[in-house]
């Protein structure tokens, strides 16, 4: 008996070759197209997302920053009117007190 003369299902080992080599090649290829490039391309948007997630970080640190040092500034701008404050308040003091005594 020969190689070819194996006959299962009513084909020869060699027709059963090539179709499981086509069933396979067809199963390759769905699973390419059907699972691996929606999978491609959703990692392609999370990327893009990503991407802009970062861009938006990036701004809202400089807000961030700018905020702080508007803050800053705001906070030396009312040490400085507390001062003048406390500074006109210990000149009206004084003058009470010269006024008193005269």
């Amino acid at each position: 008996m020969t190689l070819g003369s194996i006959s299962i299902a009513g084909m020869s080992v060699g027709e059963l070759i090539a179709l499981v080599t086509l069933i396979a090649g067809i199963v390759g290829f769905v699973i390419r197209w059907a699972l691996i490039a929606p999978l491609r391309n959703m990692i392609d948007s999370l990327d893009i997302t990503l991407n802009s997630l970062r861009e938006e970080m990036s701004e809202s640190k400089k807000d961030r920053m700018s905020l702080r040092e508007k803050q800053n500034n705001h906070d030396k701008e009312i040490a400085l009117l507390k001062r003048e404050d406390k500074a006109i308040w210990k000149y009206i003091a004084e003058k009470k007190d010269k006024k008193e005594e005269e």
